[in-house]
């Protein structure tokens, strides 16, 4: 087959990482991510990402804040450990197609400059077409996210939105995730390129940068009320005359009573079982089983820190009397 080499087309410009180093070229790289949008930002944008919010993405690409390192950690180091072997596999098992490393180059919008896709692997077809390969490898730990309800092999949904992203920049509408998880054989999983799925990433890839051109934040989460505003004013601020506030408060104290009354009734449940158990380590009835095993606490020093702590309590209305 010959190889058709990468151009720029009408849709999209290559800039090509030509640092003779992985280091400096991974340096040269970060720096580009923070002009524009990449396909790893969008679970983020779409609030799929577990461990990020849009908020925490917007300090970054606004330059509050610096990207956390974590380059040391162990998931990042067996992933890039991984990665070229991983691609060789895939290549020597499609001969078919050419396989080539993309983690040099960059694809960026010509219409929307701040769109820009980073490839792990550039695929072509015996047809000529170009394609996407993702190379994933994931923990025993998050096995399930790549099953659906009926242990059906799927792109966990935020990856299927990075691919997705993959896809809108380049205009290529087929490829692969092949990915290794836990400690089974590497699993390759094709995927063809969803119209208004694309629609609906360029739509939130456009309102979230927005907020970093104007320097306005996204919609914050909870978990962003304590980054945003680390120290609060001493005051409790009163909104009285705001009903949909007092709904809400309503609505979480009678919620909260609730959870209680379960809480009570699961401790005083749990504790008939394990009168039950007795000397036994646990008990099984049909496909119910309840366990009271033995356990040991580790010992470990928390830090020490400063944090911002949630409480909620009814108080008695008061009236002002008139003098």
């Amino acid at each position: 087959m010959k190889r058709i080499p990468l151009k720029d087309t009408e849709r999209y410009t290559v800039e090509r990482f030509k640092q003779g180093k992985k280091t400096e070229r991974h340096l040269a790289w970060l720096k580009s991510r923070k002009a524009g949008v990449g396909g790893s930002d969008m679970s983020t944008i779409l609030g799929l990402n577990a461990f990020k919010t849009p908020y925490d993405l917007w300090l970054e690409k606004t330059g509050r804040v610096e990207p956390e390192d974590i380059s040391d950690k162990w998931a990042v180091i067996r992933g890039n450990a991984l990665e070229n072997e991983l691609r060789k596999r895939f290549r020597a098992n499609h001969p078919e197609m050419l396989v080539t490393d993309g983690t040099d180059k960059q694809f960026i919008s010509r219409e929307k400059p701040y769109l820009r896709a980073s490839l792990d692997g550039i695929l072509q077809g015996e047809d000529g077409s170009f394609g996407i390969l993702e190379i994933k490898t994931a923990s025993n730990r998050r096995a399930g996210d790549w099953h659906d309800g009926d242990g059906n092999l799927r792109i966990p949904p935020y990856y299927l939105a990075q691919v997705e992203f993959y896809a809108l920049v380049t205009g290529w509408t087929w490829g692969y995730v092949y990915a290794a998880i836990g400690d089974d054989e590497p699993v390759e999983i094709p995927f063809r390129a969803d119209v208004e799925d694309m629609g609906a990433i360029d739509k939130a890839a456009a309102d979230f940068w927005r907020f970093v051109t104007s320097g306005t934040p996204p919609q914050l989460t909870g978990g962003d009320v304590q980054k945003a505003w680390p120290e609060p004013t001493p005051d409790i601020v009163d909104e009285s005359d705001d009903d949909d506030l007092y709904d809400l408060l309503a609505r979480y104290e009678s919620t909260s009573n609730r959870a209680k009354d379960l809480k009570n009734e699961q401790k005083e449940l749990q504790e008939q079982i394990i009168l039950r158990i007795g000397s036994h380590t646990g008990v099984r009835c049909g496909n119910l089983q309840a366990t009271y095993k033995p356990t040991t606490r580790k010992e470990y020093v928390v830090k020490a820190t400063t944090y911002r702590k949630f409480t909620f309590k009814a108080t008695e209305e008061t009236e002002e009397k008139e003098q």
